[in-house]
């Protein structure tokens, strides 16, 4: 491993009186993760099976952390400033990077196994098709690695419907998993090798500090190591479980107690101007509280206008949200940079999916609409050029190939995923998804798609296609249509092109592997006059 240099402190400005407080609240709550009394179920359904950490003298493969948010939207990375500097400046950043499964379990299912829905077996969020129940976690990224030689670590959001008494997870050195109460932001039960206790204090402050320690203890060992962050940061507060509709009970994403006492002092919440300024930009585009929904599924027509005060409120929250997962990733390089592991390391940061705040009505996430499927994507480390960007089409799904090509590593999974390395090292710019990309929708509810599909599709580089469970069609051309107003399904200037992507569904929607999920399908129809 590499050896600790001078360590180069990256500093944080916060008011005093913040910074007070905040350092009060990480005392109060390391001291209620060691007192606070476990939930009322039984603790000895818990299984503490520890694995014991791996020392490898002389293995210098990278350490890799996969940093990650949830419901982030892509233009919501003016409020991570820390996060843009240290890991976008600092390598690439793709533009063009999709979540194919906009839906939170099924997108965590993708990252845990580098598979697409239809062989990792989580379509939704909810059992039988979905959530935790349907995964296996015995094959993850976690046990490819650990095979592998390096020490791991999970910490934070799992899959839907994790629960303490399932008990550390195959594969993980350290595995700190989320019970439930995470979308309160405040009270959370917590899964902490083997040690179970209900946390009084705030979510996103607790990974942090948890991070840190985690980073630090895996930088002793003489091995090298992955370490997934999942954070909660900005998803909704509360609400009715899988629920993703504007008829949820889902609140604003909570502020922690620093930042709450600096928008007391200061009267100004967290990028508060860049907040405002967002949300006039959505409510004013084309899309939001879109006129003319006949062209749209039936989940979409049937909503009433989204209040224009609502997208304000709620963007000003999810910025506050933000920023408390900006400060965890500065103090997360921070340490590295202390330990000497960060020139050693690779570091991507991504969300799940993203989400809808109006646009065509919709308040959520899982439809087939750019706001949900585009992803930021930012990575630094080894033989990265700094400053750098990418208009290569790349899916969350390619990250676990690109994991093990960095690990040298194999996987007992078929994958469908390819790897991203030789991208991410400027070494090709040839087309990682020439074919385009198969886009799955999880059902928010059973009714919405019996065998757990709400669509099914394909997104290229310009056209977006899906299928709904019920036989509706939705095809943009967003060439012409970027804000995808009208559909253009069943024209017959289109009915050649729709034929094609129709027909590309239906062999991508079976694939399995590298070749038969990324192929090459050949140039796409002309359009009629």
């Amino acid at each position: 491993m590499s050896q600790p240099s001078t360590p180069s402190r990256l500093h944080r400005s916060l008011p005093v009186a913040a910074v007070l407080l905040a350092v009060v609240t990480i005392l109060a709550l390391a001291a209620s993760t060691m007192s606070s009394p476990a939930p009322s179920e039984d603790p000895l359904t818990v299984s503490a099976t520890a694995q014991a950490p791996v020392e490898s003298p002389g293995d210098e493969r990278p350490n890799i952390i996969l940093f990650s948010t949830d419901d982030q939207r892509l233009d919501e990375m003016v409020f991570l400033p820390k996060t843009n500097e240290l890991i976008g400046a600092a390598g690439l950043t793709f533009t063009e990077a999709l979540t194919p499964h906009p839906l939170c379990c099924p997108a965590r299912a993708e990252l845990m196994t580098g598979q697409l829905a239809q062989n990792n077996g989580v379509r939704t969020n909810f059992p039988p098709q979905g959530g935790y129940e349907a995964f296996d976690p015995t094959s993850t990224i976690g046990t490819d690695l650990s095979a592998a030689g390096y020490n791991t670590a999970f910490l934070g959001k799992p899959l839907n419907g994790y629960h303490y008494s399932y008990g550390r997870d195959p594969g993980w050195t350290l595995f700190n998993a989320t019970s439930h109460g995470y979308a309160d932001y405040y009270k959370f039960v917590q899964y902490d090798n083997g040690e179970v206790a209900r946390i009084p204090g705030y979510y996103t402050d607790y990974l942090s500090e948890k991070a840190v320690e985690y980073a630090h203890q895996l930088s002793s060992y003489d091995a090298p190591f992955f370490m997934w962050v999942s954070h909660f940061g900005p998803h909704p507060a509360k609400g009715r479980e899988g629920c993703h509709d504007s008829s949820c009970k889902n609140g604003p994403p909570k502020m922690s107690p620093g930042y709450r006492a600096m928008t007391r002092l200061t009267g100004q919440r967290p990028h508060e101007a860049q907040a405002a300024e967002l949300a006039r930009d959505i409510v004013s585009s084309p899309s939001f509280n879109e006129r003319d929904v006949s062209d749209k599924p039936h989940v979409i027509r049937k909503q009433s206008p989204a209040a224009a005060r609502k997208v304000v409120r709620t963007q000003q929250a999810r910025a506050g949200a933000l920023a408390s997962v900006d400060d965890a990733l500065a103090q997360l390089v921070e340490q590295l940079e202390e330990d000497g592991e960060l020139d050693n390391t690779y570091i991507v940061f991504i969300t799940d999916n993203g989400y809808q705040l109006g646009e065509h009505r919709w308040f959520g996430k899982t439809l087939p609409y750019e706001e949900n499927l585009r992803t930021p994507m930012l990575v630094r480390g080894p033989g990265i050029a700094p400053g750098t960007t990418t208009d290569s089409i790349a899916t969350i799904v390619d990250l676990v190939p690109t994991f093990l090509d960095i690990a040298d590593a194999d996987s007992d999974r078929l994958l469908d995923g390819v790897s991203l390395l030789s991208t991410w090292r400027g070494e090709t710019d040839e087309a990682l998804h020439p074919g385009g990309v198969l886009i799955q929708g999880g059902a928010y509810k059973p009714e919405t798609g019996p065998r757990g599909w709400l669509y099914r599709g394909v997104r290229t580089a310009r056209y977006t296609y899906v299928r709904y469970f019920d036989g509706f069609v939705e095809l943009y051309d967003r060439a012409s249509d970027p804000d995808q107003l009208r559909s253009v399904a069943g024209q017959p200037r289109y009915r050649a092109l729709q034929a094609e992507l129709a027909r590309r569904t239906r062999l991508l929607q079976d694939c399995a592997g590298p070749g038969p999920c990324n192929r090459t399908f050949g140039p796409l129809p002309h359009l009629g006059r």
